[in-house]
């Protein structure tokens, strides 16, 4: 159960949907090519070599020590819109689908969930913040490399499951052969629940940690989002479902939603942030304090 001080609620009429009204899934990314295609992107050699560091660096002990070290908040102090800002040059070498600045693709992906939900403002902040621990980068917070920041997300302590994209690479990765992790639940009992599961590490659970420890009244939903966005072998793939519990399944119908935004939201007509930032800085104020201790 994540538990947050005066957590607001999502609204009764809520519904998560499928994208449809206001946003039209495009055909094919930036490049011109089908979305989330490891095989054809233009970036392939930069996108590979990113996923196989992390596959073999990302072992539960890496995992733990670093969150745990990343848990004290005590990197730096600014607001969102500083974090956000602090993005501007930052572009993700995971992605095969656009090679934008990640300001942009932050706010495409809100104005897109805007239009189709536009009495649910907590959603369209989750949209516009989903992506900011990947902060991470910058010297701020120590440069991490990209492959400790970016990226599909996959639990560690247990067996790597195969629809995990370049799944070829772990076979590096000092757990694989570890008979303690590499069975199907490894150090985890079934329906444990996701807040149990230790996640490899990246912006993923960053963002979750600095939104629940700087006390975000945004709703349950929005912190599940933000926590697993990247958690594709699970809201994609499949995999994994015997790890969830009831309030997992609950929540990752707004994941799941939230994904058609994320992904096909990405592209190369740039959004005016200087048009779209003051309804977003209310946002910021509604559900966040002025400073937020990183």
């Amino acid at each position: 159960m994540i538990a947050v001080e005066n957590q607001a609620p999502v609204s009764e009429n809520a519904i998560p949907k499928d994208a449809s009204g206001g946003f039209v899934v495009p055909e094919s990314n930036a490049f011109g090519q089908s979305f989330r295609d490891y095989e054809a992107s233009v970036r392939l050699s930069i996108v590979e070599n990113c996923y196989r560091l992390n596959h073999i660096n990302q072992t539960y002990d890496f995992v733990k020590k670093t969150r745990e070290e990343y848990a004290k908040l005590n990197k730096a102090e600014m607001s969102i819109w500083e974090a956000i800002e602090l993005l501007d040059s930052f572009v993700d070498e995971s992605d095969p689908d656009i090679d934008e600045p990640q300001i942009q693709h932050l706010l495409q992906s809100a104005e897109a969930i805007r239009k189709d939900y536009p009495n649910e403002d907590w959603l369209h902040l989750t949209a516009l913040i989903h992506d900011l621990g990947k902060v991470l980068f910058h010297s701020k917070f120590g440069s991490l490399p990209q492959w400790a920041v970016t990226g599909d997300t996959h639990p560690v302590g247990c067996a790597f499951d195969e629809s995990i994209v370049y799944h070829k690479y772990f076979k590096e990765n000092p757990d694989y052969n570890n008979p303690a992790y590499n069975t199907k639940l490894g150090i985890y009992s079934e329906g444990c629940g996701l807040e149990n599961v230790l996640m490899s590490w990246g912006h993923d659970d960053y963002m979750y940690m600095v939104a629940k420890g700087n006390g975000t009244t945004l709703p349950s939903a929005a912190l599940f989002t933000i926590r697993y966005h990247s958690f594709y072998p699970l809201h994609t793939g499949g995999a994994y479902q015997y790890l969830m519990n009831e309030e997992d399944r609950e929540n990752l119908k707004w994941v799941r939603t939230f994904n058609k935004y994320d992904l096909y939201s990405k592209s190369s007509v740039r959004i005016d942030v200087e048009k779209v930032k003051p309804y977003y800085e209310s946002l910021i104020t509604k559900y966040f304090p002025e400073k937020l201790r990183w």
